[in-house]
């Protein structure tokens, strides 16, 4: 025994060529090129090869037309069928059997396969309408046209197939061209957006400085004497609205025990001026009492009482009620005074304080208020880029594999394409 029989051949690795990214380009170009060319070389062939049939179908139809029927061998019922048929056929092919023009270009192909199909459809159309009586004066032409037009119709498809092919070429080559193209994109935008990136954080960084030493100004303004006695006078206008809050209950309360009675008296007052007046006091007692000068007020309660007294107004308790009007009309020059006191104070205390207000203390506030949204925007916008960037890395690899496919089936050669990220 041989030493060496019997074993199995080991399957041979098909050679991979290592190639960088842009080299793919030339490869698919040239590829396509010379696909082209065969393609464009084939078609050439076959219209070559149709327009030999053609030629033989011209010469059918010249046949035809020196052909007498001899009208006794007719039958004379189908006499007018047959000449009738003989016409369309010989019309037909005088009309459509023209040879196609040469193929140098994929647009010759295209035109090329839609006249052989239009032309063929209507030669087919009259064999089909025809076929009984084209036997009757042509026999011995029907077989071959059958077989012309069949062969013309093979090669029509072959030319269509052809064009596909071309086609499939093309699109295999824009495809690695154009994948290559959108690689160096997303590698450019990457490069923009990490210097954006850096702009940006830059940016964040200066603005992040400028709230620091804004909030310390804050906090070593808020030390000064001038802050703390205009803290000291807002406080105190402060507790004078509490106090104030605390006479409007009171007054509130005072009036609340007369309601009844000031309310009916609102409808029999004739008025004007007083039934204003009630109102304004049943809405809002303090502040009718602070805008008024009393008098008014007492001369309108003194006209409650005395309907209240007469019986005009209607109460459960007549002398009670008499006597809680008497008491509001006594509180009512205190309540005055009091009010008028109490809104001076705090009138004079809120001069006294906007006269040394922090404006420095409010334009250091409003900057860092306006640095926060700023920083926030900046922020925002690294976050965005780093979006789009990670997006974009990601993409770059799904684009060589598709460009990869489109080489190998282009080429039908394997490749293994080597990236270097410029980036």
């Amino acid at each position: 025994m041989v030493f060496g029989w019997g074993r199995k051949k080991p399957d041979e690795t098909p050679q991979v060529f290592v190639i960088r990214l842009d080299e793919a380009a030339n490869i698919a170009n040239e590829a396509r090129q010379t696909r082209a060319e065969r393609t464009i070389t084939e078609a050439g062939n076959l219209v070559h090869r149709t327009n030999t049939l053609i030629r033989e179908l011209v010469q059918i139809r010249k046949d035809l037309e020196r052909d007498d029927l001899v009208e006794e061998e007719v039958d004379k019922r189908i006499r007018p069928l047959v000449i009738r048929g003989k016409k369309m056929l010989i019309g037909a092919l005088r009309k459509n059997a023209v040879e196609i023009k040469p193929v140098h270009a994929y647009e010759d192909m295209v035109r090329a396969s839609n006249e052989l199909e239009h032309r063929l459809k209507r030669v087919g159309n009259i064999l089909g309408k025809q076929t009984r009586i084209i036997h009757v004066f042509a026999e011995k032409y029907a077989i071959r046209l059958k077989q012309i037009l069949e062969e013309v119709e093979e090669n029509r498809k072959q030319l269509l197939s052809h064009t596909t092919w071309y086609q499939n070429d093309t699109a295999l080559k824009e495809a690695v061209t154009g994948g290559i193209d959108r690689v160096h994109g997303m590698e450019s935008s990457i490069k923009d957006s990490m210097q954006k990136t850096d702009e940006a954080k830059q940016q964040s960084a200066d603005t992040k400085s400028r709230i620091e030493r804004n909030t310390q100004e804050i906090a070593e303004f808020k030390e000064s004497p001038e802050y703390n006695k205009w803290l000291e006078l807002c406080n105190t206008v402060d507790e004078y609205k509490k106090d104030r809050l605390s006479l409007k209950t009171e007054i509130s309360t005072q009036f609340t025990k007369i309601s009844r009675p000031l309310g009916r008296y609102s409808r029999i007052s004739a008025d004007k001026d007083q039934s204003t007046l009630l109102k304004k006091m049943l809405d809002n007692s303090y502040d009718t009492i602070k805008q008024s000068d009393g008098e008014s007020v007492v001369m309108l309660l003194e006209g409650v009482r005395k309907a209240t007294a007469s019986g005009s107004i209607s109460v459960k308790d007549t002398a009670k009620a008499v006597d809680a009007i008497i008491q509001t009309q006594e509180a009512v020059t205190k309540f005055i005074e009091r009010v008028n006191r109490l809104e001076t104070k705090i009138q004079d205390t809120a001069k006294r304080a906007d006269n040394i207000k922090p404006t420095k203390l409010y334009s250091l506030e409003d900057s860092v208020r306006s640095l926060q949204e700023t920083q926030e925007l900046t922020l925002k916008k690294i976050r965005n880029i780093d979006n789009a960037t990670k997006s974009a890395r990601v993409a770059i690899p799904a684009e060589i594999k598709k460009i990869h496919n489109a080489l190998e089936k282009l080429t039908g050669t394997r490749y293994d394409i080597k990236y270097v990220a410029d980036t």
